[in-house]
């Protein structure tokens, strides 16, 4: 009797003595047996997934990378882990450069892949809402209106993709250039930026007898 386990070289022997042997005392119920291992064999491999390669980042590059998804630049990835925004950059580029990548974008990409970067770690944007054309005009006129019944009050009247075009948009808010906020003068507008959201603000500085109608009129 073999001490020897039953490794794939056994098993095959085995099987090639049966299939010699067919007739020979035994040879069914083994056959039967190595059956029932390769059943065996096969369920535990598509059990059991195989491993994912292993992260070659430290627990601090994984951090900055975490940081780099959310959008956040090297000085407040600094801030948050208490580092300089140097010593942020160069543990980045280190980070790049282990996982063979030439952008950070590129390295936030394998990450996710990999799944080395939780989906918890990176905050899902909110979309920016883009109104047509006519919802626009129609968002725009109720909100000078409330406005109008708050004088000198500010307000956020809409949001933009980028700080060029809030201020290009206060600039024609000021000037009379959107019906809503008409006439020119009697508004005041200034754009802002807040947590990464570029927008405009703006004040009614007419009359209070000033309606939307005579403003149009």
């Amino acid at each position: 009797m073999t001490s020897e386990p039953l490794s794939p070289r056994v098993l095959a022997q085995l099987r090639a003595s049966v299939e010699h042997n067919p007739q020979a005392p035994g040879a069914r119920a083994v056959r039967m047996l190595l059956d029932e291992v390769d059943r065996l064999n096969t369920s535990l491999s598509a059990a059991v997934p195989e491993p994912k390669d292993a992260c070659p980042l430290t627990k601090t590059q994984m951090a900055i990378i975490a940081g780099t998804a959310n959008g956040k630049h090297c000085n407040a990835i600094g801030r948050d882990l208490c580092l300089s925004r140097e010593t942020v950059a160069r543990y980045r580029q280190e980070a790049m450069r282990r996982l063979g990548v030439q952008t950070p974008a590129q390295a936030v990409a394998v990450c996710l892949i990999n799944e080395w970067l939780p989906k918890p770690a990176v905050a899902r944007p909110e979309l920016p809402f883009n109104p047509s054309p006519v919802s626009g005009l129609v968002a725009y006129r109720d909100r000078a209106e409330e406005l109008r019944q708050h004088p000198g009050q500010w307000g956020n009247v809409a949001t933009y993709a980028t700080s060029k075009s809030a201020s290009q948009s206060a600039y024609r808010l000021r000037s009379g250039h959107f019906s809503a906020f008409r006439p020119q003068g009697d508004w005041e507008a200034k754009p802002y930026r807040e947590d990464g959201v570029h927008g405009i603000r703006a004040r009614y500085v007419g009359t209070p007898a000033t309606t939307a109608e005579e403003a149009a009129s």
